[in-house]
């Protein structure tokens, strides 16, 4: 992952831990809400919001960069093999861990986030506050997650599935899949 993804990945962190009620700054939590952040943006500006792979876990879809972001942050060894990419480790010392809750050491980039960003962001947000774990289990747990869950390998999920499942007409999903094509067409 480039490093500018990266400052993008951690000016999404560090907003939806500064935005989010306490209670709500655990791991499952913040995953979730990057998840629906990206979901929206995905249905409503046919662009990501960020660059990550979303990959179904047992617990659902989470961004998986930002995952080990996160473990790095709480100090879990079994990121080790990450230890050598300087830049998520600079991430992941943005954010602190106390009391099974994380809390931003330093503000959020907002220069890095473009207005539809936020918006996605704060729906995402108070999405996840007003669901609790099962709500969000249930709500995760798609047919897209269970055909990739249930595939070899890393298990990640396509994100036109993701945005098809959430809503988006055809025509947004095409031109979701040639943003998604020419962005990775760039790298």
């Amino acid at each position: 992952m480039k490093k500018e993804e990266l400052e993008k990945l951690k000016a999404v962190l560090l907003y939806i831990i500064q935005h989010s009620k306490q209670d709500r700054r655990d791991v499952y939590s913040i995953v979730k809400t990057a998840y629906y952040a990206q979901q929206d943006h995905f249905v409503y500006r046919a662009l990501p919001l960020f660059k990550d792979k979303i990959a179904a876990l047992p617990f659902g879809p989470v961004p998986s960069a930002m995952y080990d972001i996160l473990k790095m942050a709480r100090v879990d060894a079994s990121v080790s093999v990450y230890q050598q990419n300087q830049a998520m480790k600079d991430v992941a010392l943005s954010i602190g861990f106390e009391n099974e809750r994380f809390y931003a050491k330093e503000s959020a980039d907002l220069d890095r986030l473009s207005v539809s960003d936020i918006e996605s962001l704060n729906a995402a947000i108070e999405k996840v506050s007003c669901m609790n774990f099962d709500e969000i289990v249930a709500d995760t747990h798609s047919q897209e997650w269970h055909r990739a869950y249930s595939s070899p390998g890393r298990h990640y999920m396509s994100d036109a599935n993701i945005a098809r499942e959430a809503g988006a007409d055809e025509s947004i999903v095409s031109y979701l899949q040639d943003s998604l094509d020419f962005l990775e067409a760039l790298n």
